[in-house]
This record gives C-alpha cells, sequence and structure tokens, in this order.
C-alpha cells in the first residue's frame, strides 16, 4: 500500500498526509464498580478500540486541495475508505505487470490499464534485488537496473504499513492565497465487512 489514500480526481491516485499525522486510540470498556472501590471491567464490543487519525495537508496547490474537499464532501462522513499508515508491525503485498519491452533498466513502465497501485517507496521486488525508489502515476523508478521483459508479473512488498477502513468526521480549509490552501481532517476508524 501506499501511504495516504486515493482520490480519485487526483493522477498520482493516493493523496499522502504531511507528517504531522497523529493516531489516538481509545480503548471502549464497560465498568461496573462494587463497594470497597473493587471494579470489574469488560471490552465493549467486538472492536474496543476507537482510532482516530489527525492529518493536515499544508499549502497545497488549488486544484489539489479542492479534490481532496469534494472527496471529503462527497463521502458525506458516512462512505468510508481505505487509509494506509506506517505501522512497523505490518507488511502488505501489490501486484503489477511491465509495459512495452524495458530491458535492462532503472526506469519502468507499468500497464497502464493497472489501477490503484499499492507500491511505496522502499517497497522490495519479490525475487529481485532492488527496491523501489519512486512511484509516479505507472512510471516506477527502482534502486538499480534489472533486465526485465514486457509483460512480466511483478510482486512488491511494502514493509512498515497498514491499512484500515476510516470516514473524514470533520475537516477544515485554511486559504493562505488564491493559489494554495491547508487542509486539516480527522479520520475516524471504522470496523464493516
Amino acid at each position: 500500500m501506499a501511504l495516504g489514500f486515493t482520490v480519485t480526481n487526483i493522477t498520482d491516485s493516493k493523496v499522502l498526509p504531511d507528517r504531522e499525522l497523529s493516531r489516538e486510540s481509545t480503548p471502549l470498556v464497560k465498568v461496573a464498580n462494587f463497594g470497597d472501590g473493587y471494579q470489574q471491567r469488560v471490552a465493549d464490543g467486538l472492536n474496543p478500540l476507537g482510532e482516530s487519525f489527525s492529518v493536515s495537508f499544508n499549502n497545497r496547490e488549488k486544484a489539489t486541495a479542492d479534490d481532496i474537499i469534494a472527496f471529503f464532501v462527497a463521502n458525506k462522513g458516512v462512505t468510508s475508505f481505505g487509509f494506509t499508515y506506517p505501522d512497523t508491525n505490518s507488511t502488505s503485498a501489490a501486484t503489477a505487470v511491465t509495459s512495452g519491452a524495458p530491458g535492462s533498466t532503472t526506469n519502468i513502465t507499468l500497464t497502464s490499464s493497472t489501477n490503484n497501485l499499492d507500491i511505496s517507496p522502499g517497497a522490495t521486488v519479490t525475487g529481485q534485488s532492488v527496491t523501489v525508489v519512486s512511484i509516479s502515476g505507472t512510471a516506477l523508478v527502482l534502486s538499480e537496473a534489472k533486465t526485465f521483459s514486457a509483460d512480466t508479473t511483478l510482486n512488491f512488498v511494502n514493509s512498515d504499513e497498514r491499512e484500515v477502513k476510516v470516514v473524514c468526521s470533520d475537516w477544515s480549509q485554511a486559504y493562505a492565497d488564491l493559489a494554495s490552501s491547508t487542509i486539516t481532517a480527522t479520520f475516524s476508524r471504522v470496523y464493516e465487512a
């Protein structure tokens, strides 16, 4: 998974919040109090951990900021979406297919039909001793030259990330000038099938 979340109108697919990302967890507990200060505690429900994420998008160009806000408005705090955040106890995998005949190179183009590429910089290519340096759309840059032929399936492992379902429960937008603005938002984790 690439860190962040997918907004359909933005060409790079994933929107990455600024480094001020923070996570707050609140255990949901039912408590029964008895005489002399004794208590009995039990977890409240099947998913007894409430989590929220405070994210910010500082000085984003007007078009990008408008797309982020439009995404929040369209979801109305009801429709959930996947949000990927750093987590050293987790890994994820992604698959993509090469396009053209790249030969031996560090620059690989993936098929344009590959949507929602969940590949992060630092991801490893399974079976190859290379990592992903950067990805933009379907253009991939690897840490060293490797030989690939057309229509080769590549498997990627992204380490240190976790994806959860969230809703955007509130957001605000501050206009720095006519060309850019800053957005702050709260994502609340939801549990659904």
